[in-house]
């Protein structure tokens, strides 16, 4: 099995998984913390495809993200929420609150079906190509640049394609389903 292959794969369980756990909660208020500690329900579904818009198209492509599209303009806007970290307790609340489910899963949708295409034009030899424009890539949106942003994203300056796609395209994404799959098993 070729590695490009094997992240499309990873790609698409990533998009069932999600898809599965938001049907699975559609009871359940996403607005308000289940638990302790814990983030929202809301912003924890938009920050999935909101982490692999910003990493596939701004990180890695250098092009606009699914989020600038005129269909999900009644989403979190990204300038301000970038791809949901760092964000104050207000800023969590408001995300949260302001998560249109239907316009969600249709942005989501599109997101996956954009790293898929992108995966499916790549060799495995283009997962080794270092993405040196990471910093400058992440200048792009004023959210980005928040010092709790630039501390969330520091490790990920240099690195190769493959691995930018693999820790916050894919690593990152899997430990929230986790999370909420743990969470809807709670509630």
């Amino acid at each position: 099995m070729r590695a490009t292959d094997l992240l499309r794969n990873r790609v698409a369980a990533v998009a069932a998984g999600s898809r599965e756990l938001r049907a699975g909660t559609a009871s359940l208020d996403w607005s308000r913390p289940l638990l302790p500690g814990t983030s929202p329900l809301g912003l924890t579904f938009w920050h999935l495809p909101r982490t692999l818009d910003w990493v596939v198209n701004t990180c890695i492509r250098d092009t606009a993200e699914v989020a600038d599209g005129p269909a999900y303009g009644d989403l979190p806007d990204p300038d301000r929420f970038g791809f949901g970290t760092a964000l104050s307790a207000d800023d969590v609340a408001t995300v949260s609150a302001a998560v249109d489910r239907e316009q969600l899963e249709t942005y989501a949708d599109a997101v996956h079906a954009q790293a898929d295409e992108f995966l499916a034009s790549l060799s495995d030899d283009d997962l080794d190509r270092v993405v040196i424009e990471f910093t400058d890539r992440q200048q792009r949106r004023p959210a980005y640049c928040t010092p709790g942003a630039l501390a969330e994203v520091a490790y990920l300056d240099a690195l190769p394609l493959g691995v930018l796609f693999a820790r916050p395209g894919l690593g990152h994404q899997l430990m929230h389903l986790g999370e909420l799959d743990l969470l809807k098993q709670l509630a």
